[in-house]
């Protein structure tokens, strides 16, 4: 097999009338799927797209959405993804980047169903080569401007089995997901499912408990995937009821970020027979290593190498580092990474380091070969030569009564050094600042206590829950 789009249409074959993807209140069997990215193909190809011309295509509705993204796949053609409702500048600069042959909109651009209703072609299916380019997307873009990364055919299909079979996703799964779907982590999530013949419901819905119970009555889901700065959602349920029918949970799966060593106990207390997951991957390489929370309860613990993923830690030269709990760049090497950043040659060569990529990401293994998350490289602070990581401060802080959200970040003084700042975002009224500060004093060592905390009405974050630091200044913008 060398394509998502080959393991459709094997499904097809195999359990045609099964559900593929759910939308709300529509749905698409795997048969169905499969005829419709023919028909896209097919009008692909009747006008004119030759392989590796790029599409830009909206996750907007989403079963044509996907249809149009597989159509691409089996045409040769190379899909770029953008977002729902993009902003004008947004779309502006992806348009310019990838000079797209078609672009697929709601209110600017070709529609979907023009392409979607037909006849099927005749003759014989011809699937794409794994090593053909099949995406080119965009990364989230904490660290700076986003950058727009090249995907195969071959690469998106070894992601999907990383993902699949790390956690357990097989043909009776039933996975929920309301996360951006043009985004790596969105649509990686629907090709696990796709891969292996199980079934995926989507919305654009915002997250609430209420609209969680009741899709897993109405659809059976049995495996939620969300952001990790959601996980507060799940943990502060009061209705017996709603207990029990998130209970039906096989697995819950966190990703773009760690949770806390609290919320992890504070899970596995309340949901005992559900599987919880932390993922972490990049744009870059997709999924490629995964804890098992509810057996390694231990907080930042990134786990394991998945199946295609080949993990070190690697030095400022490069070179590998051979010790356990010392710190380096993660180094991803396996058939899941990027063929490279489109159209930045010189990028790439400085991030696809021989047979690897080098990831913006600093961390260790230990002596069991499980792999740890310390900071984001830029993230790191420098306070008179020691160096924190911004989440030492923040998981200290996320226990403590009153405080709803918080991001640490560094500030550089008269002198030129550097200090940690606090923001929170408080939960309660007449929240006591001085209580927290000593508390913090209580458990920190000296260089980690914030210079000040700051109270904000809101962290930034990107869609993912990722902490946008970049737009944490001081004094704060009003």
């Amino acid at each position: 097999m060398d394509s998502i789009v080959q393991a459709v249409f094997e499904h097809s074959l195999l359990t045609p009338d099964k559900t593929a993807i759910t939308v709300d209140d529509n749905k698409i069997s795997y048969q169905e799927l499969a005829e419709k990215i023919r028909i896209f193909s097919g009008s692909l190809k009747s006008r004119s797209v030759r392989k590796g011309q790029r599409i830009a295509i909206e996750a907007d509705n989403l079963i044509s959405y996907f249809a149009a993204f597989l159509g691409c796949q089996l045409s040769g053609a190379i899909a770029v993804p953008i977002e729902k409702n993009i902003s004008i500048y947004k779309l502006q600069d992806i348009l310019k980047s990838t000079k797209p042959s078609l672009v697929f909109m709601k209110n600017n651009g070709e529609s979907y169903e023009d392409f979607l209703n037909g006849c099927i072609p005749t003759g014989n299916i011809s699937y794409p080569k794994s090593t053909a380019a099949a995406a080119v997307i965009a990364t989230t873009g904490t660290t700076g401007k986003p950058v727009l990364v090249t995907h195969t055919n071959g690469s998106l299909l070894a992601e999907a089995q990383n993902l699949s079979s790390g956690t357990d996703i097989d043909s009776d799964t039933v996975l929920f997901a309301n996360i951006p779907f043009n985004l790596a982590l969105g649509y990686r999530r629907v090709f696990a499912v796709l891969y292996a013949g199980a079934t995926a419901v989507l919305t654009h819905k915002p997250l609430t408990l209420k609209l969680l119970g009741s899709y897993i009555k109405n659809f059976g889901i049995n495996y939620l995937t969300i952001v990790h700065s959601k996980m507060n959602k799940l943990l502060n349920v009061k209705d017996p009821e709603l207990i029990q029918t998130l209970r039906c949970l096989k697995a819950v799966e966190t990703m773009a970020g760690s949770i806390t060593t609290l919320q992890i106990h504070s899970f596995c207390r309340q949901y005992p027979q559900t599987a919880l997951y932390n993922v972490y991957g990049a744009t870059e390489s997709g999924c490629l290593l995964i804890n098992e929370l509810s057996r390694n309860p231990v907080e930042n613990c990134l786990g394991k190498p998945t199946i295609n993923a080949e993990i070190s830690i690697v030095d400022e030269d490069g070179l590998t580092v051979d010790s356990s709990n010392q710190y380096g760049y993660i180094a991803v090497k396996g058939r899941m990474n990027m063929s490279g950043y489109y159209h930045k040659k010189a990028l790439t060569e400085k991030v696809m380091q021989s047979d690897h990529i080098v990831l913006n990401d600093i961390g260790y293994f230990d002596d069991e070969g499980y792999f740890y998350f310390v900071s984001r490289v830029g993230d790191i602070i420098d306070v008179g030569g020691h160096k924190i990581a911004p989440s030492d401060i923040e998981q200290a802080v996320l226990g403590y009564e009153g405080v709803a959200d918080c991001a640490c970040v560094a500030q550089n003084t008269q002198e030129y050094i550097q200090v940690p700042l606090l923001y929170i975002v408080c939960s309660k009224a007449n929240f006591d600042i001085q209580k927290l500060q000593k508390y913090l004093e209580q458990r920190l060592e000296s260089y980690k206590v914030p210079k000040e905390i700051i109270p904000i009405d809101k962290i930034p974050r990107t869609a993912t829950g990722k902490i946008l630091r970049k737009f944490l200044t001081f004094p704060p913008k009003s």
